[in-house]
């Protein structure tokens, strides 16, 4: 009982929901725990289910160290059932392990293992995290993926099985939790590795925008602007055409935050929005304002990403602008914090969502969000003003990428892509992180279905909460004109900074990279089996020892620290899927152990050449800035 103690103080701050339901177990019902005669381990009967936890323990004992002693090099492990605790107290042991995540489908067992074994210190320190099943949520996992550098070991998960009890007893509840992982694995996957020319357009145009951003208006100031209770966000899916009818009716008692796309469909249907928000890096996407005249824009706040294209700014004709930025560290690293930051998602509609949440509206409603393909597989609302279909989805469409997911009221399923897909996951995630200040209705009618929010049509959404009273126009404050001066001065400051401090790190990049690729010269177009009968150990080592030294001294740097860390993710992640792949690999002999050592040597030469080219690029950038003309 003092074992069990001491583990449920250990949980008190880190776990409070596990603390609170241990607290309150009475003991073991369901299980039986005996220790069989000469025997070291404990072994559990299930009364229930009438089954042995292990039917010759220490054969099994001995079986699953075998089994489990191949994962001795991995950071991160998860493990499905707590079972008698000795695997779990095994794997703890090993100090290359980081994190083990067990994920146990029944509380009593909780409660056993904690009675038999002391892991006080690993679960103060979340070395060890112990999950019920209704815990594993997409923000928990997410959490855990972000919390350490498990984000880099997705490639190499898998759910363990503690023992054979849990394969035949909680088999269907195994397999649902490994495909939840999976699910929100792959979420975490594609929304760290984006597209390096993406991020390489995106930084050029935030430079070129930011002196322009100063002269408007900010984030901070116009999230305290709420005119409403409930906040409805207008999308441009298929359905929406056949809601505009009752939007346009209550446009003056609902506070509307419409994204770019639908903004032209909204203005042609007589439906003036509160705020549009666009965040798309592409040209194109100016198109969605330069049909509109200044009068049809003029009560509208336009909240635009710092890293847009300077025609979206040009096509704005209105002076109620606020220009804000992501929320990546490059950004960050300018101090502006005043202007904000906004959208972790990927889309206008992340963007819309956030802000609602964001200024505080206590409902908030989703039309247009189908994220699927309507009927014929149309893509948008009537009235869109590209009115051709984008050529990948196009391509999607031809060549049978498209899957099928649960359809808006759990009326069979829809075809979508797997950027709605993306888009979802973001939106369902801020729905799970805010469902204790928001309540989220989805109004849309039609589409995918959006988990966590209430289905709801938007006649029933908006009798129940629109205002009765017209509501007031929402007024940016005044631009302090000192403020903007100093700030100007300050981002220029910071450019020259990031020019200095990135090519001295730069130089030291490049020394180890020519280190590295004269030295394994000698390699090239030989089997990696026969390469290392070319390369002494002491060389070996000599190059293990470089490419651990830049990795420390990259990460303490400042420099990547505070800027080019999330400049260089999308680049660099997928590489350190691979390298976690190699580091991971179970090797049992020294010839073994050096082809691993030469294969990690060999992937930094490349990880270094890819990472000064992400240095340079963004120094040429600084160099050539155009910045956008601020006139008045």
């Amino acid at each position: 009982m003092e074992q069990f103690t001491k583990n449920l103080e250990a949980l008190e701050k880190n776990r409070p929901f596990l603390h609170k339901l241990l607290k309150e177990v009475g003991g073991n019902n369901r299980f039986e725990v005996f220790l069989p005669e000469n025997v070291l381990y404990a072994n559990i009967f299930d009364k229930e289910a009438e089954q042995l936890f292990y039917l010759d323990i220490d054969k099994d004992m001995s079986s699953m160290k075998v089994k489990f002693e191949k994962y001795r090099e991995y950071p991160f492990l998860y493990m499905y059932g707590i079972g008698n605790g000795v695997i779990v107290d095994q794997l703890l042991g090993n100090d290359k392990l980081t994190q083990l995540v067990i994920v146990e489908p029944n509380l009593e067992l909780i409660y056993i293992a904690l009675n038999l074994y002391d892991w006080g210190k690993y679960l103060k320190s979340n070395k060890l995290i112990i999950l019920m099943e209704d815990e594993v949520t997409k923000k928990t996992v997410i959490a855990l993926m972000h919390s350490s550098n498990a984000k880099y070991y997705i490639k190499v998960f898998d759910l363990l099985l503690n023992c054979s009890y849990y394969e035949t007893v909680f088999s269907k509840e195994y397999i649902t939790i490994y495909k939840k992982f999976l699910d929100i694995l792959r979420y975490v996957a594609e929304a760290n590795g984006n597209d390096i020319n993406d991020t390489f357009r995106g930084v050029k145009q935030h430079f070129e925008n930011m002196n322009f951003m100063i002269h408007n208006h900010k984030l901070q100031e116009f999230l305290k602007k709420k005119n409403t209770e409930l906040a409805v966000i207008v999308s441009t899916g298929p359905s929406l055409t056949k809601q505009l009818p009752l939007l346009k009716k209550y446009q003056n008692y609902i506070t509307i935050i419409s994204v770019d796309a639908s903004f032209p469909i909204l203005i042609k249907n007589g439906i003036v929005p509160d705020v549009v928000t666009s965040m798309e890096r592409d040209e194109p996407t100016a198109k969605f304002f330069q049909e509109t005249s200044l009068e049809e824009q003029e009560k509208t706040i336009f909240l635009c990403a710092s890293l847009q294209h300077q025609a979206v700014f040009k096509a704005i004709k209105s002076k109620k602008l606020v220009i804000a930025m992501r929320p990546f560290a490059y950004n960050n690293y300018f101090e502006l914090d005043d202007y904000g930051y906004i959208c972790k998602g990927m889309s206008s509609a992340n963007m819309a969502h956030e802000v609602a949440v964001l200024m505080g509206f206590k409902q908030c409603a989703f039309i247009g969000q189908d994220l699927a393909f309507g009927k014929d597989l149309k893509t948008h609302a009537d009235d869109h003003v590209i009115t051709d279909m984008d050529p990948e989805i196009q391509a999607q469409i031809e060549s049978g990428q498209l899957f099928e997911i649960e359809a808006y009221g759990g009326k069979g399923t829809v075809k979508t892509n797997r950027y709605w897909n993306i888009f979802k996951d973001f939106i369902e995630q801020l729905i799970e992180d805010t469902q204790h200040l928001v309540n989220h209705y989805n109004a849309t009618e039609g589409g995918a279905r959006i988990v966590g929010s209430i289905e709801k049509p938007l006649s029933w959404v908006l009798e129940e909460y629109a205002q009765k009273e017209k509501k007031e126009l929402i007024r940016c404050s005044a631009i302090d004109l000192e403020d903007v001066e100093f700030l100007q001065k300050q981002t220029t400051e910071k450019l020259q900074k990031i020019v200095t401090e990135s090519k001295i790190l730069q130089e030291e990049v490049n020394r180890v990279f020519l280190k590295i690729a004269d030295k394994t010269k000698i390699l090239e177009n030989k089997e990696i089996e026969d390469a290392v009968e070319l390369l002494s150990i002491g060389e070996t080592l000599e190059l293990l020892n470089a490419v651990s030294t830049i990795r420390k001294n990259i990460e303490n740097s400042t420099i990547y620290s505070e800027f080019l860390v999330s400049i260089v993710q999308p680049l660099m992640y997928n590489m350190e899927l691979e390298l976690a792949e190699i580091k991971v690999r179970y090797i049992d002999n020294p010839k073994d152990n050096q082809v691993k050592a030469l294969q990690w040597i060999l992937a930094h030469r490349y990880w270094l050449f890819s990472f000064s080219g992400v240095i340079d690029n963004v120094i040429h950038i600084i160099q050539n800035l155009e910045t956008i003309e601020v006139i008045g």
